[in-house]
């Protein structure tokens, strides 16, 4: 049965990266016969995971044209939670990343209201996945934070760490996998797949700063989840106070909040949004040009530690201010070039912080696809 199911897994598995294959095709590929080839195919088109998708062309030597396969992505649905520290946002998508449904919810996360707020949230999934023949697949929350498979290990800038989260949605959902990813992994999940790309770091900037590394199509999470949290390392001995318990940790220099925090220390009149600040920075403002050089210097400064450290080919940058500056990224790389001599490609991110609901999306399909066999029956419902 183990055989039959990694089999059976092989062909999804082969099926999403390259659709519309003939079973011949999937013979070669993975090197089976294509007896078995049909058998496992005959099985999965049974449980409406797979679908028939017309017709190939004809070999060389003519005869019948061979029929091709393909995921059928409106099998199921799967959830994407960004479990932020001050907002929820979530997506909900068809296995070829198709949004069905999308939100945010503006509130201040807590160990205390945690489980309602993505309760919620998963109980309308729920419901609208109904009308599918799997119904809802799985959920994946990105957590901003070190997350070790289930366990989350420390949130320096909200508690939630202080309750066993999943525990708690497998007691309510026990028919409903679920999964935890660092948000900045989840990030560069989303990145590396839409780029097709098997060796970048995603650094995702907001209230807090981290990086999603993938090396050879492979997110690293090192030792218990640690790796990426470049956030806080210390980079000035003695420097600033970091949430984290540190001081002159990189996040105190260069997420939004430590920029916000020194534009304020500069100017009259205070502001609470990137967006804001990049509004002064086009009028010109000195504040504010003056707050853009500080955070571009030691933005610089990051770049080098991933790049030598890493050596990716691409590092995506995942910010309001990559977003509202058009030549933000392009300044960083420029710098990085002239001062560090280094000429890895910096780009903005195409999909700003929607990054971390998709590739929270993306691992979940993953996840589905390779344990298939388990999650052939809807989602059940609460049980309370």
């Amino acid at each position: 049965m183990a055989e039959r199911n990694n089999n059976e897994v092989n062909i999804l598995s082969t099926l999403y990266v390259h659709p519309n294959l003939s079973r011949s095709d999937l013979s070669q590929r993975l090197e089976l016969n294509k007896a078995s080839v049909s058998e496992y195919t005959n099985k999965l088109l049974d449980t409406g995971i797979i679908r028939e998708n017309g017709t190939g062309d004809s070999t060389n030597k003519g005869g019948r044209k061979p029929i091709c396969l393909e995921i059928n992505y409106r099998y199921g649905l799967c959830l994407g939670i960004d479990l932020a520290p001050d907002e929820i946002s979530y997506i909900l998508c068809t296995l070829n990343l198709e949004v069905v449904s999308e939100g945010t919810i503006r509130t201040t996360v807590s160990s205390a209201n945690v489980i309602d707020r993505v309760t919620a949230i998963i109980r309308k999934a729920v419901k609208m996945a109904a009308a599918y023949t799997g119904g809802l697949l799985g959920v994946t929350l990105a957590i901003h934070g070190i997350v070790d498979e289930t366990d989350i290990r420390f949130t320096p800038n909200y508690d939630i760490y202080k309750c066993d989260l999943h525990a708690e949605l497998g007691k309510l959902y026990p028919g409903l996998p679920v999964y935890f990813i660092n948000e900045s992994n989840a990030s560069a999940l989303c990145e590396a797949y839409a780029q097709r790309i098997k060796n970048l770091v995603a650094v995702n900037i907001g209230r807090g700063l981290g990086a999603g590394i993938v090396l050879k199509g492979r997110v690293l999470h090192g030792v218990n989840g640690y790796a990426g949290e470049i956030g806080h390392v210390v980079i000035i001995p003695d420097g600033k106070k970091c949430n984290c318990g540190n001081r002159g940790c990189f996040e105190r220099y260069c997420s939004d909040e430590a920029l916000l925090e020194y534009y304020n220390s500069l100017a009259a009149k205070p502001i609470t949004t990137i967006k804001e600040l990049a509004e002064r920075r086009a009028k010109k403002q000195p504040e504010a040009i003056e707050a853009i050089r500080y955070n571009l210097k030691y933005m610089a400064l990051l770049m080098n530690h991933l790049m030598k450290t890493i050596a990716p080919e691409i590092i995506v940058i995942n910010s309001d201010l990559a977003y509202y500056i058009n030549n933000y990224a392009q300044t960083l790389q420029d710098m990085t070039s002239k001062t560090y001599k280094q000429n890895v490609v910096i780009r903005p991110s195409a999909f700003n912080h929607k990054s971390v609901m998709l590739g929270s999306v993306y691992l979940t399909i993953q996840e589905f696809i390779h344990a298939f066999a388990q999650f052939t029956q809807p989602a059940s419902t609460p049980s309370r």
